[in-house]
């Protein structure tokens, strides 16, 4: 139920239907979700209505964001993946139409990298997707991975994001940050902008009439001289 109403939401963000090996992938990450959430709490949302358009659309209506800035052979990763979006739905797009992409699930607390170790044994697309037991900062000590795109869904205010994520960004490589329009939003745009300047800050509006407020932030900080020095 939830994937057919994904379905019908598509349309309305300009997003191509699901394709066999998108629907394979999602149907184990809700099967392992609904398994494994009485346990260990993964998402609150389980009506299949508001699954499919908070949880679902709400990660794939990157998708178009994301191709625009992965060059060939490009690596993704989600931070702070727990529950596994958007990490999983972006992975069930990305990688089943993209064989020269890889991702990691970046996720620090035991339970939840366990239950996206099932989830990545059942999608089918490991090796190109995996998870790392670590924290982003652990992830960056010798300075050897670097990612071009670096996805984060309620994670941390924006400023934070920017610190966790800059030494683990190639130096073409930008965060996609999910936030929304609210009271706090100007406050901590403004507390981002004076760490690596508006410059290098891009703000877009979602388009779909399910996802209200929503907005998903580009941030490259690698262009801002001196970036890492200040963050």
């Amino acid at each position: 139920m939830t994937l057919d109403q994904l379905s019908r939401l598509l349309p309305d963000a300009a997003l191509p239907p699901l394709s066999d090996a998108e629907i394979f992938v999602l149907t184990a990450h809700l099967r392992l979700l609904d398994a494994w959430n009485p346990a260990i709490n993964l998402t609150r949302i389980s009506d299949p209505h508001e699954r499919a358009a908070r949880h679902l659309l709400d990660s794939l209506i990157a998708v178009p964001h994301i191709e625009q800035l992965l060059p060939p052979g490009g690596a993704i990763a989600d931070l702070g993946s727990g529950g596994g979006f958007p990490g999983i739905p972006l992975a069930a797009r990305l990688l089943s139409h993209r064989l020269d992409l890889s991702m990691t699930l970046i996720e620090s607390i035991g339970k939840k990298a366990r239950f996206l170790d099932a989830v990545v044994a059942a999608s089918g697309l490991s090796p190109r997707l995996c998870v790392a037991h670590a924290r982003a900062e652990e992830l960056a000590q010798g300075g050897g991975i670097h990612f071009d795109v670096i996805t984060a869904r309620a994670v941390a205010p924006l400023g934070e994001l920017i610190r966790l994520v800059t030494p683990l960004l190639s130096v073409n490589g930008s965060l996609l940050a999910w936030k929304r329009i609210g009271e706090e939003w100007g406050a901590e745009l403004s507390t981002a902008s004076s760490l690596v300047g508006m410059n290098v800050i891009q703000v877009f509006e979602v388009g779909s009439s399910r996802l209200p407020g929503a907005l998903l932030v580009r941030v490259t900080p690698h262009k801002t001289e001196g970036a890492l020095a200040r963050v």
